[in-house]
């Protein structure tokens, strides 16, 4: 039982608290918030594990001298890297830029177009791989005199060439300009182009026809290339079966008759009928249908349905 004692309320209480905190154990004192924390006391380490919390300091400690060094070796990496773009952009300011030649197509002579081909070449050489740079420190050592008719050994810096092409153009002596195909002047005296119709290729896929005459016996025959007719103005009662009968009546060959559904309605029917070409003339003459029938060559997509022969 806590005792009350004489003095401020406020300082009754904390002292109150304080005591209760002494008196009670550890594993049953709730966590809880303070609202003033200049009011309480300093923290002591009774109830902290001291070893724990050194552990985790060294590690701590471990860890940021890692972080540490590797920054220190990233910013020793950049540095070099820097070095190195400076070197880069140095030796091609003096030689020229050579990134418009990396993307010329050697093989059909653009690299004649672009004075810059020397400098690629010399960028490349001077950009040697580093057993090219062995092989020169070793030519630079004293070597024994060879015999005169031997001939002398190639240098490092032969071997690494990027092009044949490119090699040759900076060996010559030729100016690039007179190596340059120069278009031909097609104009004539007063400035002006004649201009001239291009000759068409001759086509190598072109279709054959044959000539071979065919006998009755031969199950193997072209098929007769037929032509669709459009027939309008109809009776409603007409059907399909009907246009055939009607043909077959006059040219002795039953077509291929489809009737069309119109998207509004009439009082009259309308048919596609496949006519063959050698009986065209006839089908499309003014005598061949009944009057009043309206008959012209069929355009657009013949629908796949209501097909009747």
């Amino acid at each position: 039982m806590i005792k009350k004692r004489s003095g401020p309320r406020t300082k009754k209480s904390l002292q109150d608290v304080i005591t209760l905190l002494k008196e009670t154990d550890p594993d049953d004192v709730p966590t809880f918030v303070a609202k003033d924390l200049n009011k309480l006391p300093p923290v002591t380490f009774d109830h902290v594990d001291v070893t724990c919390l050194l552990k985790d300091i060294v590690s701590l400690k471990a860890s940021l001298a890692d972080v540490h060094r590797k920054l220190e070796a990233s910013q020793k990496d950049v540095t070099d890297l820097r070095k190195e773009v400076v070197e880069l952009r140095t030796s091609v300011n003096k030689t020229g830029s050579p990134a418009r030649v990396s993307n010329v197509n050697t093989r059909r002579g653009a690299c004649l177009l672009d004075t810059s081909a020397t400098s690629f070449a010399s960028a490349v050489l001077s950009s040697s791989s580093p057993s090219a740079e062995s092989a020169k420190g070793a030519d630079r050592m004293p070597q024994p005199p060879a015999p005169a008719s031997m001939p002398h050994p190639r240098s490092a810096t032969q071997t690494a060439r990027p092009n044949k092409q490119l090699v040759s153009v900076c060996a010559s002596a030729v100016p690039l300009h007179n190596l340059v195909p120069q278009p031909r002047n097609r104009a004539d005296e007063d400035g002006f182009v004649t201009v001239l119709k291009r000759k068409h290729r001759q086509r190598t896929n072109q279709n054959c026809c044959g000539k071979a005459p065919v006998e009755p016996q031969t199950r193997v025959r072209a098929a007769q290339p037929n032509t669709p007719l459009y027939i309008s103005r109809l009776h409603y009662s007409i059907r399909a079966e009907d246009i055939a009968d009607y043909v077959r009546q006059k040219v002795q060959y039953a077509p291929r008759v489809q009737l069309l559904e119109s998207r509004r309605n009439v009082n009259f029917k309308a048919f596609v009928v496949r006519v063959p070409n050698c009986f065209l003339h006839l089908v499309m003459d003014d005598n061949f249908w009944p009057q009043g029938v309206v008959f012209r060559r069929f355009r657009g997509q013949i629908p796949t349905e209501h097909t009747n022969t």
